[in-house]
C-alpha cells in the first residue's frame, strides 16, 4: 500500500514543538515514520474525555480549547492550544485515559504522534525526557495557579487573569481578535456570560481595555495586572 503523503515534517515545520530540538536526525525521522495529519473545522471535537491516549497532539495551525465537562453539562475551559504546544494529560502515564476534551476553536490541522513512540524517545534520550518533564510540570503549575483564581478571586480578578493570559500566553501582543465569545469567557472564569459582559463594561469605562466586538486591546496592563493580582 503506497504511503500517504503528509503535507508537513517534523524536521522542518516552523510550529514544531521546542523539545524536538533535542532530538537526533534519526529520532526526528522515527517521529516521522509514526506520524499522521488530521483537519478540523471550528466546534470539532479532536478528542473526548474517556477516549484512549493512544496519540500525543500537536497543533499545525490554528486554536483549540481544553476543557473539562462538569455537573449539569457546565464545562470549564482550562486552557488554549495553540502551534507549538503539546497536547498530552496526565492519563498518559496513568489510566491511558483522556481526562478533559479538545475541541477546535478555528480551523485546525493537527498532527498525531503514536505514545509509543513518545515513550521509546523518553528511554533514548534523556534531554527530551527532561524536556518533556518540564513541560508536565510547567503545565500543572499553571492549573495550580488557575484553581487559587477561580475559587479565591473575585470577578473581576479573573476576567483580568483571563485577558492576562490570552495577551501574554496565546497572542503574546496587548491587542488581538478574542477567540473566546461571551460564554467561552464564562466558562474560562467560572463566571456567567452576563458578568463577563459587564465586568468587560466596566473595564472599558475604567480605561483598562477597549473593546471592539471580538477585538480587544489592553490599555493598562499595569491597573490590569494589578487587580488580577488583588483578586
Amino acid at each position: 500500500m503506497e504511503k500517504p503523503k503528509f503535507e508537513f515534517d517534523c524536521r522542518t515545520c516552523l510550529y514544531r514543538w521546542e523539545n524536538f530540538k533535542t532530538l537526533t536526525e534519526e529520532q526526528l525521522q522515527l517521529l516521522c515514520n509514526h506520524r499522521y495529519e488530521a483537519s478540523f473545522k471550528p466546534g470539532e471535537i479532536i478528542f473526548k474525555k474517556g477516549s484512549p491516549t493512544s496519540s500525543v497532539i500537536f497543533l499545525v495551525s490554528g486554536m483549540a480549547k481544553v476543557f473539562l465537562e462538569g455537573l449539569d453539562g457546565k464545562s470549564i475551559i482550562i486552557s488554549i492550544a495553540k502551534p507549538g504546544m503539546m497536547i498530552s494529560g496526565p492519563g498518559t502515564y496513568g489510566d491511558m485515559r483522556h481526562h478533559f476534551t479538545l475541541t477546535s476553536l478555528t480551523d485546525v490541522k493537527a498532527c498525531f504522534i503514536d505514545m509509543t513512540v513518545m515513550k521509546q524517545l523518553v528511554h533514548l534520550n534523556s534531554a527530551f525526557a527532561e524536556g518533556l518533564i518540564s513541560d508536565i510540570s510547567n503545565k500543572s503549575l499553571l492549573m495550580y495557579y488557575k484553581l487559587v483564581g477561580l475559587t479565591q478571586k473575585k470577578m473581576p480578578g479573573r476576567l483580568a487573569d483571563a485577558i492576562l493570559y490570552l495577551a501574554n500566553q496565546i497572542y503574546e501582543t496587548d491587542e488581538f481578535d478574542l477567540i473566546l465569545n461571551r460564554q467561552e469567557l464564562g466558562d474560562f472564569t467560572n463566571m456567567a456570560k452576563e458578568s463577563v459582559i459587564r465586568i468587560l463594561k466596566d473595564f472599558e469605562e475604567d480605561g483598562l481595555i477597549e473593546s471592539n466586538c471580538s477585538r480587544i486591546k489592553i490599555l493598562d496592563k499595569p491597573k490590569l495586572q494589578m487587580i488580577s493580582e488583588n483578586g
